[in-house]
């Protein structure tokens, strides 16, 4: 059984300019971070028909009128939430991968994907995807595999830029790209939370990865062990 929705503490409102007026961007910014933050705790304790527009309103304590005249409509509120999810969790990893060989790089966007994609909050967001995919097609490049693209676009980033050898290039580095997030974070996520029979620690992921790459580096080599030394 996948786990639930995290508890969170409630996010504070941006203070009001006690002179009155309009805000200004920077507050109106924060504003709307705020209200995706309660629309996405919103949407992944009570499901999407599970809550309403006037629920968000109340939850962010704001006027309904406010988040009709920002996301139109309910469905346009939760893609945003989703597509601000996400990118709250996964657009950091970019910044945060080390220096060093191809199999380093691989390795550490692989274990943090897998530990992101693991969060219960992330586990409900993965949730309204599925609803989003199998309700409204077209309105979100929907995909159950949760961070899938934004994982495979990382990994493939790394392959294209290490990748030195004009003796041996990669032929097809969205193929090879695709394969590495699902053996090294796809694989073990379902192992995690569906078969049980991989346990959620670290060091339990860590070995998981290790050999994973240490079996796919016998086709690739430039993901052996001799990569990772140092």
């Amino acid at each position: 059984m996948a786990p639930g929705p995290s508890s969170k503490i409630e996010p504070r409102l941006p203070p009001r300019d006690p002179r009155g007026g309009r805000p200004t961007n920077d507050v109106a910014i924060q504003l709307g971070f705020h209200i995706l933050d309660v629309a996405l705790d919103c949407f992944v304790a009570g499901g999407v028909e599970g809550t309403s527009m006037e629920a968000i309103a109340a939850a962010a304590h704001i006027s309904k009128r406010t988040l009709y005249s920002r996301f139109g409509s309910k469905l346009a509120l939760l893609v945003a939430a989703i597509e601000h999810g996400l990118s709250r969790h996964f657009d950091p990893i970019p910044d945060s991968v080390p220096r060093g060989p191809v199999r380093r790089q691989i390795v550490h966007v692989a274990r943090r994907l897998l530990d992101i994609s693991l969060l219960p909050e992330v586990v409900g967001i993965e949730s309204l995807i599925v609803w989003l995919a199998g309700n409204r097609a077209g309105l979100l490049e929907a995909k159950p595999a949760i961070g899938a693209q934004a994982g495979i676009s990382m990994i493939r980033t790394i392959l294209e830029q290490q990748w030195r050898a004009p003796e041996d290039p990669i032929h097809d580095v969205a193929f090879l790209a695709c394969h590495l997030f699902d053996a090294l974070v796809t694989a073990p996520r379902h192992r995690i939370l569906f078969r049980h029979d991989l346990r959620n620690t670290a060091k339990a992921k860590k070995e998981y990865i290790e050999r994973t790459t240490d079996l796919i580096a016998v086709a690739i080599p430039l993901l052996g062990p001799s990569e990772n030394a140092g």
